[in-house]
């Protein structure tokens, strides 16, 4: 019976030292592990944090050169209408003309002239305009800095040869015919907010920005 009792001490003493020793093991594998967890776990939710923010960022830093060049396309496109009363819809004549065609300068004087007036049998004075012809300046640099590369007007900053889209009609409006053009951005950074100047369904000319 004494031998039984210590041999049943015995095992008792052996099975909670087994535990113990488990117990450790796990208590090690825990400290082990939790600092790894909660380094990714800052890690995963730094990126969640700043990834939109650096998206955003660059968004606002590409947009901002996408919107000047397609102000700079509404430009070019009200003077092609001024001198040939419509829109283009191609940017090869859009360039060519902006490169090679000129605004001639005038001067217009409001004056009073004097003339017989054969009903009263008098002298009078009317109003007129007079308009002498000064010159003529280069569209080209009328409208832009020097050195200005109007030769990639069609290309989309940062878009690796992307072009613009360009179109260019006419809507009625209140029964009158309105030329209208529109170019936007085909492949935008931000799929959700394309870049857009003009409409073909309304007879504006502003930017869907501003």
């Amino acid at each position: 019976m004494k031998k039984l009792l210590c041999f049943i001490r015995s095992k008792k003493n052996q099975l909670v030292n087994t535990i113990i020793c488990i117990y450790d093991k796990k208590t090690n594998y825990v400290k082990i592990l939790l600092p790894l967890t909660i380094l990714f776990l800052s890690f995963w939710l730094f990126r969640t944090i700043m990834e939109p923010i650096k998206f955003e960022k660059e968004k606002d830093y590409r947009y901002s050169f996408i919107k000047q060049k397609l102000i700079d396309i509404r430009s070019a496109e009200l003077a092609y209408k001024e001198k040939n009363g419509y829109f283009t819809s191609e940017f090869d004549k859009l360039i060519t003309f902006v490169k090679l065609d000129s605004f001639i300068i005038v001067e217009r004087t409001d004056t009073l002239i004097e003339y017989y007036n054969d009903i009263y049998r008098e002298y009078q004075f009317k109003d007129t305009i007079l308009i002498d012809t000064l010159g003529k300046v280069s569209i080209l640099d009328s409208l832009f800095k020097k050195n200005y590369p109007i030769d990639s007007l069609n290309f989309v900053p940062f878009g690796n040869g992307v072009e613009f889209n360009l179109s260019a009609g006419t809507i009625n409006k209140s029964k009158i015919t309105v030329p209208v053009f529109e170019a936007k951005d085909p492949k935008p950074f931000d799929p959700k907010e394309p870049l857009v100047i003009g409409s073909m369904f309304e007879a504006h000319l502003n930017g869907n920005w501003q």
